[in-house]
């Protein structure tokens, strides 16, 4: 007979919440995340001092690219004609979302030696998840967009090429270049691990050069010391290969992103009552739980929140926030830059194994597409 478990249980109602507790459960649920690892999505701190009036919008200046004119020739009797820079307003969108758990939730965490870091990995676990949600649904609304229409992605299943719809290198060499002589901005594929098993099957990923990855540097008095760098992992056409399983795989289909660093801008934002303990009394003879609120912007480069098309579908004036719904609504973004300037690519490819007879000749037809690209292309 086991004896039994006299383990002390922290009440919620009991629990005093520092201050730094929030900002604590903010920081995990992005460590972890594969977006924010990765940096397809970048902090901007400043994105709270760009709210509008309303408070709901992010203005984030745009400085267009100047026009290509040709210099001015010196001359004794003319004077310098001034050109105008163009500038542009692209606005984000102020997100808020609202969790609560009850202390049954959370009771296996609030009974171990530290109830409120426990408690509170299980939290921002929670909202790593949530992001990666989040983030997905956003791009599924972007690439809905009509000004997005045929932009920046690829279908390889669309019946174009009959003979191979996988992810081949040929086809990956097409979604990277949508972006022309900007290709090389894209430094990040996010996966599912299927895909990554494929590719690994064969034999499409880089080579690896073989070499260390155990540095010796110059210590103190010049005594040498080994540090070890990480794995990179995989990458293919020098492209850095990221796994998400929380990517889409339906259908027979797998989709997958092409990033430049900082393709998404970040911010979380100050929010009253961030975490809140309380007791509701009446409800099954007394119910302690917890709130965590959430109040956050997420921005896509040269992608403009439309608020127009937003408060359009919300006359009722019942959301101050968009609901998951209206983010992945293609009516609620507008393309405001050039595509070559919208830093991802989204890629349909099947879930067929790639041909492993094709990689020698699929990797010749990758050198010549680069060489007719551009006399920076590799």
């Amino acid at each position: 007979m086991n004896a039994p478990d006299y383990t002390p249980i922290t009440r919620l109602k009991d629990m005093q919440i520092p201050e730094w507790w929030g900002d604590w459960i903010t920081q995990r649920s992005t460590e972890t995340n594969a977006f924010f690892k990765s940096g397809v999505i970048t902090q901007i701190p400043n994105f709270a001092n760009q709210l509008s009036q309303s408070g709901n919008l992010v203005n984030i200046p745009l400085l267009k690219p100047l026009d290509k004119v040709t210099p001015q020739v010196p001359n004794e009797d003319d004077t310098i004609k001034l050109n105008k820079f163009s500038t542009g307003i692209m606005q984000a969108r102020k997100l808020g979302f609202d969790q609560a758990w009850s202390e049954t939730d959370l009771s296996s965490e609030l009974s171990g030696k530290d109830p409120l870091r426990d408690s509170g990995n299980l939290i921002g676990d929670y909202w790593d998840s949530f992001y990666e949600t989040l983030m997905l649904e956003m791009l599924d609304g972007v690439f809905a967009a009509d000004s997005m229409k045929g932009t920046n992605q690829l279908d390889a299943t669309d019946g174009r090429n009959k003979l191979d719809g996988t992810f081949s290198l040929i086809n990956f060499n097409e979604a990277r270049f949508k972006l022309g002589d900007f290709y090389k901005q894209l430094a990040l594929v996010v996966v599912h691990s299927n895909v990554l098993k494929q590719l690994q099957n064969a034999n499409v990923v880089d080579q690896k050069s073989g070499q260390s990855n155990v540095y010796v540097l110059n210590g103190n008095q010049n005594v040498p010391t080994a540090i070890t760098a990480p794995d990179a992992g995989d990458s293919i056409k020098g492209v850095q290969i990221v796994v998400d399983d929380s990517l889409p795989n339906k259908d027979g289909k797998y989709t997958s992103y092409l990033f430049a660093r900082g393709a998404f801008g970040w911010s979380d934002l100050p929010t009253d009552h961030a975490v809140e303990v309380g007791r509701e009394s009446l409800v099954s003879h007394g119910l302690d739980y917890l709130v965590n609120r959430r109040r956050m912007v997420l921005a896509p480069q040269g992608i403009s929140w439309n608020e127009s098309a937003f408060l359009a579908n919300h006359q009722d004036g019942k959301y101050q926030f968009p609901t998951l719904d209206d983010i992945k609504n293609g009516a609620n973004y507008l393309r405001i830059a050039d595509p070559k300037r919208i830093p991802f690519v989204k890629f349909t490819t099947s879930d067929e194994a790639i041909k492993q007879g094709n990689s020698t000749s699929v990797s010749m037809n990758t050198d010549t597409a680069g060489k007719q690209a551009g006399p920076e292309a590799k």
